[in-house]
């Protein structure tokens, strides 16, 4: 049976988004000699590894929702 589609946070019921936390590993930030940032566009181009968190969070309350698996299953959206 396929699970109910999650259009919108159940608690604050807006309908702006998720995100999920993610953990880079080897991301040089740039910095200039006064501490300030220099240029880091490209900074996560050598990220050896992401460890993605399993919760989705909403965008607006920033409250968890649910599991990242449940999230793809719901919605049809293949994980990356």
């Amino acid at each position: 049976m396929k699970r109910q589609r999650i259009d919108k946070c159940p608690h604050c019921n807006s309908d702006w988004g998720v995100f999920v936390k993610m953990d880079l590993i080897n991301v040089p930030k740039n910095l200039n000699f006064d501490g300030t940032d220099a240029y880091n566009g490209e900074m996560y181009d050598n990220a050896e590894k992401i460890i993605e968190k399993p919760t989705v969070y909403c965008q607006k309350c920033g409250k968890a929702i649910c599991r990242w698996d449940t999230f793809c299953a719901s919605n049809d959206i293949i994980p990356f």
